[in-house]
């Protein structure tokens, strides 16, 4: 199966799958191998929460998100929750192990809270859904992210984001306090507000994924006036997110 396509993979025992996943580093056919650099699917069965912290603006919030793995007897599957506004989920990812890569088989997007604590799920569809690929080659190749919804705020609108990533390089980071290998996404964005004519904004950016932690690194950018970039500081539980946001609502 290949990441642009999209059939049914057939998993036929998840330990023969995890093996293989863990196991094979290498492909006779040029490319190269590099699953190893995302998030480790094994050691995410109980969640971490990875915080992220701007490298450069001090006043921006960090960036909580959750993942966890979950190895069903269909599949093994991967979610990434993204938190704020008092611990509340603001996006939801679902991803699928294919036999080449990870690809998104679900998002959700959620409006804060009305006054009443309550959500709104926004359904996304899901166009193409490259999340990660898991063979590279150094002459190229373009792994298409592409989603599109409606905001329920505009009436009669869509938006459209589309993602493109190419392997970059291999590098060497410090993350967590000890050096490892890692790998260099370059990444292009487009969204496009539709809503009786199309306003686009590009954004130019990078994600590096260090070997057996997965993403650690990440910048966007707007021509030359907007930069922001996040760094990975802490892997913890999901219980130690909880403690904090509870004493942060005691000292308010």
């Amino acid at each position: 199966m290949k990441l642009m396509d999209n059939p049914p993979f057939q998993i036929l025992a998840t330990a023969a799958v995890l093996g293989l996943f863990f196991l094979t580093s290498c492909q006779g056919d040029g490319k190269r191998d590099i699953r190893d650099f995302y998030f480790p699917l094994r050691e995410l069965e109980d969640g971490l929460v990875y915080e992220y912290r701007s490298v450069e603006i001090d006043s921006l919030t960090p960036a909580y998100w959750y993942y966890r793995s979950f190895l069903q007897e269909d599949g093994i599957y991967m979610t990434g929750t993204y938190y704020e506004y008092e611990l509340e989920p603001m996006q939801l990812v679902r991803e699928e192990l294919v036999s080449n890569g990870m690809l998104v088989q679900d998002v959700k997007l959620y409006e804060p809270g009305d006054s009443a604590g309550l959500q709104e799920v926004i359904p996304v569809e899901v166009l193409q859904g490259s999340a990660f690929p898991f063979e590279v080659s150094d002459s190229g190749g373009v792994f298409l992210y592409k989603i599109r919804w409606e905001p329920p705020q505009d009436s009669g609108a869509v938006i459209t984001l589309i993602k493109n990533r190419r392997y970059l390089k291999d590098t060497m980071v410090n993350v967590l306090g000890e050096e490892r290998e890692a790998v260099v996404f370059d990444v292009q964005e487009l969204l496009e507000y539709d809503q009786n004519g199309v306003f686009e904004q590009r954004y130019g950016g990078q994600e590096v994924y260090a070997r057996g932690i997965g993403l650690v690194y990440y910048k966007k950018s707007v021509g030359d006036q907007m930069r922001w970039d996040y760094a990975l500081h802490r892997r913890y539980p999901m219980t130690e997110l909880e403690k904090q946001f509870e004493q942060q609502l005691k000292s308010q």
